[in-house]
């Protein structure tokens, strides 16, 4: 893979591996988790790039490599998600464009699919609903306690402090609003971060006839790779043999 470095709109420095693949192929692109970097999805890009998509692996702000900054739970960093689709189309404007993310980078994939229009399918693996329930599900998750006051309080301080507004953390309501965007929901049934029911949720949002939901048993957060990853990959390449089933003509590379 090649290193690659460029620019978020807002003025943030990335970096990241690049490969183009077969020339009739989709590219994905990834993104990882919260305090991840692009290593996280590599296992997950090689058998990608077996298959023949192109594949962009990059660090969003605030982590690995990338620039410095505050970390919004995917709100900005959409804006990182919609950087690495332009160096993408600048390089192979005529290929279909799809998202791969865990986590943190599933959300900020979702997010950004609704920042810029374009991406031909999504595989949201561990994602939240929005950025509001999450900060305040987790609050209770770790202190033990009600999410009023001070839970509210911290994401009224996040949203003033950082210039947006809660709707642009809105995960279903960006699901609800894509239609024409068919998403790969992917959760583990012992996550108790971002429990099944979420991906359920998030699953029933979406109008795409191609979405599809997979709940991966023993799973924690974010481990469904792990936990079967045969059965994992696939359910990703089958997916993908549905959106693209011009291009998707080869089984996944041995695993």
């Amino acid at each position: 893979m090649t290193p690659v470095e460029f620019t978020s709109e807002d003025g943030f420095g990335l970096k990241g591996w690049w490969s183009s693949g077969d020339p009739d192929r989709p590219v994905i692109i990834f993104v990882h988790g919260l305090n991840r970097s692009r290593l996280e999805l590599l296992e997950r890009a090689v058998e990608s790039h077996r298959k023949g998509y192109g594949v962009l692996l990059f660090d969003l702000r605030n982590h690995g490599e990338s620039g410095r900054a505050f970390t919004t739970l995917g709100v900005q960093e959409s804006r990182d998600v919609c950087a690495a689709k332009a160096y993408v189309e600048e390089h192979v404007s005529d290929r279909p464009v799809a998202l791969w993310g865990v986590s943190l980078g599933a959300s900020t994939a979702l997010l950004g699919s609704g920042r810029c229009r374009g991406f031909r399918a999504v595989i949201a693996d561990s994602s939240f609903l929005s950025f509001e329930e999450t900060v305040a599900h987790h609050f209770r998750l770790v202190f033990g306690l009600p999410s009023f006051p001070i839970a509210n309080l911290l994401i009224l301080t996040t949203r003033l402090r950082m210039g947006f507004d809660l709707a642009d953390g809105d995960v279903e309501a960006m699901v609800q609003a894509s239609p024409e965007l068919p998403v790969l929901f992917i959760a583990g049934d012992q996550d108790v971060r971002m429990p099944p029911e979420l991906a359920e949720r998030l699953y029933q949002a979406s109008a795409h006839p191609d979405s599809d939901l997979l709940v991966v048993p023993g799973a924690t957060h974010g481990r469904a790779f792990r936990q079967d990853r045969s059965g994992y990959l696939g359910a990703v390449f089958a997916f993908l043999g549905k959106v693209f089933p011009e291009e998707e003509t080869l089984e996944p590379g041995p695993v």
